[in-house]
């Protein structure tokens, strides 16, 4: 390809370390720097982030990062990813996509040829939002096995795969499994030691955390559920000053991040007093004020302190509030399935003041991931 550049652009200094493959790109970086305007596009735009980032041409890499950010999608994410890791304020961008769309992006053929520290960078999220950690680890022991077959060895060992993954196999929080999805990928499989599967073991199944365990246990955060207890709506539901409560039990570990409450029957403000306790200690207490419009829609409340609510504990959920008279709920269930084998089960307690039961009352949702 012959490209003829404009006089001004001459002599232009030999760059043999910026790794742009394309020429007409070589000539849009060049029109920048002599104040030319850049034609960005979807076919040059990853090359020449590169080159202006490297000569800090701030501008440019303006430019660029909002075409980036326009072209940005489940299917390129992978690819910005593993080209622009080193470019710290677009890695930002592309990580929090990454967390919000991570079932999506986890399932694409292009997550299988991200780079290791592109792969790194996401395995260690706090949040991966629809996705599972089932999911993850078998997406990464799917991209060791590509990685792997790429260099010619198509039947890759366990051994194999555990090298390959390298760090990035203790960044995978097992702890955090149920007990059938840990025993699925790991009866049959020797990626994991025989220590580290019994140290796992020993954590899903008493809580303990033996000093040899070398897998995370905070829960990442997948996404946030509701469970609404009631169907059908009553009105004039005395509350100031007195306690509504309910208590609950879960079959697996989650995460209360809050609750739904019924606003005023008609315009009004209240103050609002949430506290989650474990038989009679307090593990969360929010202070705050709830604002309502008078209609029905449940409004949430959001803990101070989420609360890890682990598997057949019982736990109740307390709120007082202060002012008018607010909407309720009848038609409540004792037990919801919120999975395909987990229920979380509902049982009156002893501190509800106001006659707030399993199936009437306040309290209509329950937030959790």
């Amino acid at each position: 390809m012959h490209i003829v550049l404009p006089a001004l652009l001459s002599p232009i200094p030999r760059l043999p370390d910026m790794r742009i493959a394309d020429a007409l790109v070589f000539v849009l970086f060049y029109r920048h720097i002599y104040g030319q305007k850049a034609n960005i596009t979807a076919d040059n735009v990853l090359e020449l982030t590169y080159a202006a980032s490297k000569y800090i041409l701030k501008g440019l890499v303006a430019e660029c990062a909002t075409v980036l950010e326009k072209l940005l999608s489940v299917d390129t994410v992978c690819i910005f990813l593993s080209k622009l890791l080193w470019e710290e304020e677009l890695k930002k961008k592309f990580l929090k996509f990454v967390s919000a769309h991570a079932r999506s992006v986890l399932d694409t053929g292009d997550f299988l040829h991200i780079s290791y520290d592109a792969l790194e960078e996401i395995v260690s999220l706090d949040c991966l939002v629809g996705s599972s950690e089932r999911q993850l680890y078998e997406r990464c022991v799917k991209w060791a096995i590509q990685q792997l077959c790429e260099t010619g060895n198509e039947s890759p060992s366990d051994e194999e795969i555990r090298n390959k993954l390298g760090s990035v196999l203790y960044k995978i929080r097992f702890p955090t499994m149920t007990q059938k999805d840990f025993a699925e990928l790991t009866a049959q499989s020797a990626v994991l030691t025989a220590e580290e599967k019994h140290d796992v073991y020993v954590y899903i199944a008493v809580g303990m955390t033996l000093e040899t365990l070398k897998f995370g246990t905070q829960r990442r955060q997948m996404t946030n559920y509701a469970i609404s207890r009631f169907d059908r709506i009553r009105g004039a539901w005395s509350c100031s000053d007195r306690t509504d409560a309910v208590s609950i039990q879960t079959t697996e570990d989650i995460v209360l991040t809050g609750v739904g409450l019924y606003g005023g029957i008609r315009a009004s403000t209240h103050d609002v007093t949430l506290m989650v306790l474990k038989e009679n200690g307090l593990l969360s207490n929010t202070q705050t004020k709830m604002v309502s419009d008078g209609s029905q829609k449940p409004i949430k409340i959001n803990l101070e302190k989420p609360v890890c609510i682990r598997g057949y504990t019982v736990h109740t959920v307390m709120v007082v509030l202060r002012g008018p008279s607010t909407w309720a709920g009848e038609g409540g269930l004792t037990s919801y399935a919120f999975s395909e084998s987990s229920r979380i089960t509902f049982c009156a307690s002893r501190m509800s003041e106001t006659g707030t039961t399993v199936t009437h009352g306040q309290i209509p949702q329950l937030f959790y991931y």
